[in-house]
């Protein structure tokens, strides 16, 4: 059996020193990179959050830029629209006075050529048109003749006379007509005066007639007192 002989290793204190100085070196050469790297990753932060800041200033200006740009055209929007809405109603109203004048004209030639028109008052083209909500529509034209053809007062009863439950009924166009504030009508015209409204009728009212009366206010009795028949036009 062989003997294992022992090795000795001398102690040598230099060696000591020298892997305490190299693991002391590697310590501070450590902390050394990791302060370099920890300022150059706060600076990266600091620059990234230095654009960042500029970017959200810069992105705010646009937005609010924008928003002013959409407030401006809204505005013009709003303003574009009124401006339209302002131009339909005055052509509407331009139509209408077209229509009317068109109305006036068509009246007064008939006025003209009709040599049979008795003197004083007369009625004439009452129109009825019934409505899709039910209202009645009604039209009539009062006319007059006088040797001095010159505007004077009027007044004008229109009645509806009717049925119901089988009894013969006679209104005033005043309890039918919300727009009639006074009765009787007050006209003032020269040659003729386009009058119309809006009927609603009672319930279980069957019309038959409307009943139209005129007279100047200077006499008791009436000068027109004249039924027409209930049809609609059309």
């Amino acid at each position: 059996m062989s003997k294992v002989k022992p090795v000795v290793v001398s102690y040598k204190p230099r060696l000591i020193y020298l892997a305490v100085a190299a693991c002391c070196t590697l310590v501070v050469l450590a902390l050394f990179l990791g302060k370099f790297w920890g300022a150059q990753a706060f600076t990266q932060e600091i620059d990234d959050k230095l654009r960042l800041g500029l970017l959200v200033e810069e992105l705010s200006a646009k937005v609010i830029e924008q928003q002013e740009e959409l407030s401006r055209i809204r505005l013009s929007s709003k303003v574009d629209i009124a401006a339209l809405e302002n131009s339909r109603q005055e052509m509407i109203l331009l139509q209408r006075s077209i229509y009317q004048r068109d109305e006036e004209l068509k009246l007064y030639r008939e006025l003209l050529r009709d040599k049979d028109q008795t003197d004083g008052l007369s009625v004439a083209d009452l129109r009825l048109t019934l409505l899709d909500d039910g209202r009645i529509d009604y039209r009539w034209v009062a006319r007059q003749k006088t040797v001095k053809m010159k505007t004077l007062q009027v007044l004008g009863e229109l009645y509806l006379l009717g049925v119901v439950d089988g009894d013969p009924v006679e209104i005033s166009f005043q309890d039918l007509d919300p727009d009639i504030t006074e009765f009787p009508l007050r006209l003032a015209f020269k040659y003729f005066s386009i009058n119309r409204g809006l009927l609603k009728l009672p319930e279980n009212f069957k019309p038959q007639q409307v009943r139209i009366v005129l007279r100047y206010p200077w006499m008791e009795k009436a000068q027109l007192d004249k039924k027409f028949e209930w049809k609609f036009e059309g």
